[in-house]
């Protein structure tokens, strides 16, 4: 072990934000998990190796070679080092999925600057919370996306948070207090010795918020190596071949595309397409233009693709596999999409602290793709707990403790949430209730605040989802808990009809649910029809958001 990676050991159980002990780290070194290797690495050798070859696609058409993404990573690491930034400094990045979002976090990586991803959808008071807590000190955002001007806002932040100094803006021009992400690429700098500023596995690689399905998002402090260690796992488990080009529709300030899609394509010296948003019409003619082999995406985005009139017909057959997460997905949207496309269907489950935790496996069926989170990968310790802390023997039901060397050493400033969500011994609590099999397949029970507490009777809205899934007037269906002053609480439920402007009403369903076998004291026993549901930018229900909606109803039967 070199003493640069020593040293890093050391930084990292120091911090009063961590819960890592440097006896911990030590083991991760000594068992292969961690080590020096960083994905500046993995950029620097394919670059080296291959600078024709084919890294990143934008939406818009446009493609970067390898040669030339590590060639502008360094240009920018440049400029950003001769503003001032230091290693260390955080730089807060408010970018859609694009080039420009891996330019940037690549370049911090390369200067040992820390990035903060900001998800474009934050305002203003997300801004102020996110930007104070990590002290920002540079924040680049684009000219404009999607027709909201990102400007304005960037310099009342810049006004507001003390150590915000600079504004980098993508895609537009440059001003007296404005800097141009293309002129920093493109500007002559003093070159800086970047050689000796290569992180190694242990260094911050970047700081990424939780999507926010429970209220404030919390810091997450990313290393290069709990990264690369689960991201290794889950590609030997799936036996993703080397060239695996991933179209990307989910938002890469999260884990899952950053992960399985950016960095498990850097690992590898592969391409992948970028989809800036959630659009099923561009999604397919990208597919069409570009050809790649594995999708990455959640149950609602695989469910408007198996919706496309006529997709059979259209050239999008080059898809070998599927990847999903997030939700379990109707087996008959899965088994169109594997009709129609000829994919393979894999369902994973994990965390933003994690990455991917557990999943199914190649040659699964679908009835177990459609519904279970699959099993634990290699490197990782899981276990059941109940209420009272006690282990739950396998098979068995309880909340999902798990610990390994792919999890977050903490929350950045935030160490009463590392002490909060972390055993000393490093279990992460989970929250999640799962039912585990003989065969070691986990199926998803509920978030332990989801669960509906009927006079004593604990409800499972995810059963009562499922079956409703099935009903054909039901385009989406959400099952949470409505405030009862006898019983406590009971089961309420909110639709998307599946045709707009659709009456479905709350008889049509419990008739269904009768058909279909499930007990009486589960049935919903209010409705509500939405439009469409709040969700995270990464396809999840707010659940919490529902829950407050739920407060105003009151029982239909």
């Amino acid at each position: 072990m070199s003493d640069t990676l020593n040293e890093r050991l050391d930084e990292l159980a120091a911090r009063t934000d961590t819960w890592v002990t440097r006896e911990t780290l030590q083991r991760y070194v000594d068992d292969g998990a961690w080590t020096e290797q960083s994905f500046v690495h993995d950029l620097e050798r394919h670059a080296a190796e291959r600078p024709n070859a084919l890294a990143i696609i934008d939406e818009d058409g446009r493609r970067t070679s390898y040669g030339e993404y590590e060639q502008r990573t360094r240009q920018l690491a440049n400029s950003l080092l001769s503003l001032g930034l230091e290693p260390g400094d955080r730089l807060a990045m408010q970018l859609p999925n694009s080039s420009e979002f891996c330019l940037t976090l690549m370049a911090c990586a390369r200067a040992r600057i820390v990035p903060v991803f900001l998800h474009v959808v934050y305002d203003e008071h997300d801004l102020d919370y996110v930007l104070n807590l990590t002290g920002a000190r540079a924040l680049v955002v684009p000219a404009s996306f999607k027709g909201r001007e990102f400007v304005p806002l960037a310099r009342t932040m810049r006004e507001r948070v003390d150590v915000l100094e600079h504004v980098i803006v993508a895609g537009g021009e440059g001003g007296q207090d404005l800097l141009s992400f293309e002129a920093m690429i493109a500007a002559e700098q003093p070159v800086h010795d970047l050689d000796a500023l290569r992180p190694t596995g242990a260094d911050p690689f970047f700081i990424m918020f939780t999507s926010g399905t429970t209220g404030r998002p919390k810091a997450e402090l990313h290393t290069h190596a709990n990264n690369l260690f689960w991201i290794q796992s889950f590609e030997h488990g799936q036996r993703f071949p080397r060239d695996a080009h991933w179209i990307i529709v989910t938002p890469i300030a999260h884990l899952t595309g950053l992960g399985l899609g950016v960095l498990s394509a850097l690992h590898r010296g592969a391409a992948f397409t970028l989809l800036t948003g959630w659009d099923v019409a561009r999604c397919v003619e990208l597919l069409e233009r570009d050809r790649p082999t594995y999708l990455l995406g959640a149950a609602p985005m695989l469910i408007d693709l198996s919706r496309v009139p006529g997709l059979g017909a259209r050239d999008v057959r080059s898809l070998r596999g599927i990847c999903y997460a997030g939700a379990p997905c109707p087996a008959e949207t899965l088994n169109a999409l594997h009709t129609q496309l000829g994919a393979e269907i894999s369902a994973f489950y994990g965390y933003t602290e994690a990455g991917v935790t557990h999943m199914t496996r190649p040659g699964d069926p679908i009835s177990i793709t459609s519904r279970s989170i699959g099993s634990v990968i290699d490197g990782i310790e899981m276990r059941l707990v109940d209420d009272e802390g006690n282990d739950v023997a396998l098979p068995g039901e309880g909340e999902l403790w798990s610990r390994g060397a792919n999890f977050v050493v903490g929350y950045y400033g935030q160490p009463e949430t590392t002490a909060r969500m972390f055993t000393p011994e490093g279990w992460f609590r989970s929250a999640d209730i799962v039912r585990f099999d003989t065969d070691g397949y986990g199926y998803f029970v509920s978030r332990r605040d989801d669960l509906i507490n009927r006079g004593g009777y604990k409800i499972d809205p995810r059963e009562i989802e499922e079956l409703l899934y099935e009903h054909p007037r039901v385009g989406q269906a959400a099952v949470v808990a409505m405030p009862d002053e006898r019983l406590g609480q009971r089961a309420a439920v909110f639709v998307v009809p599946a045709t707009p402007g659709d009456d479905v009403a709350l008889s049509d369903l419990t008739t269904f649910l009768g058909e279909k076998g499930l007990s009486r004291t589960k049935w919903p026993e209010a409705v509500e029809l939405v439009e469409s549901f709040p969700m995270t930018s990464t396809g999840k229900f707010m659940r919490y958001s529902l829950r407050d909606r739920a407060r105003q109803l009151r029982p239909q039967r």
